[in-house]
């Protein structure tokens, strides 16, 4: 995906399968060159005897900006990598996922993002969101690397992962990386089961803990998908 400066570009891949059983495997590349724009969206709906393989690279140019959407909803395996390159002036990245993992499906995911020398000033936020259900586990590493020269940037990951069984597997790598002392870094999680006070405030207006479990996974994956 390749785009000329000043220009903009959405572009939306819905990933579907029509057997019960296969390996799915997609690689792209983005680069968005002085002032454009990039959205790019990934909807994973395959069968749930798939093996899914994604990666993903970004290149910003100066000023240039990079939206990545992504839903991991299917497949009985993901393994899922971005790489994001803030190689100019005021480039920016941003991006939310969001996940739903049951029975015994897994999902690693690996996301770098890079300041280099050449990006001052430039900005990244990544969010994760998702749920957890039965024997399903899910490993996050998420890396902000702060290089030499990249005064005056800025970033920022954040997690949430809602864990609706004791078997559920939940492993969370968050790490900031820094060599340049005038950058802005930023870190957080929240890992756990529904609060008491969810579950008092929708019990008392008649919603069992099954139907607000399934409201708040679900509310975790609409938000991500308003972005689309």
């Amino acid at each position: 995906i390749h785009a000329l400066p000043d220009s903009e570009l959405n572009v939306i891949l819905i990933m579907e399968s029509d057997g019960e059983n296969g390996i799915h495997a997609v690689r792209t590349k983005c680069f968005a060159e002085e002032n454009s724009k990039i959205h790019l969206s990934k909807v994973q709906l395959l069968d749930n005897g798939y093996y899914h393989i994604d990666s993903t690279e970004n290149v910003c140019g100066e000023n240039a900006n990079v939206k990545y959407t992504e839903l991991q909803l299917g497949a009985k395996s993901v393994y899922t990598g971005v790489y994001t390159n803030l190689s100019a002036y005021k480039a920016q990245y941003k991006s939310n996922t969001a996940y739903y993992r049951k029975g015994d499906q897994k999902i690693d995911m690996n996301y770098v993002c890079c300041h280099n020398h050449e990006g001052k000033k430039t900005e990244c936020s990544m969010t994760v969101a998702g749920t957890l259900k039965d024997d399903a586990s899910k490993t996050y590493h998420g890396t902000i690397d702060f290089k030499k020269g990249c005064s005056g940037s800025k970033g920022n990951e954040t997690e949430e992962t809602l864990l609706l069984s004791p078997k559920a597997v939940n492993r969370s790598v968050p790490i900031i990386l820094c060599d340049e002392e005038d950058v802005e870094g930023e870190h957080g999680a929240t890992i756990g089961r529904l609060s008491s006070d969810i579950l008092f405030y929708m019990q008392s207006r008649g919603i069992s803990e099954k139907e607000a479990e399934e409201i708040m996974s679900r509310a975790k994956i609409q938000a991500a998908a308003d972005l689309i």
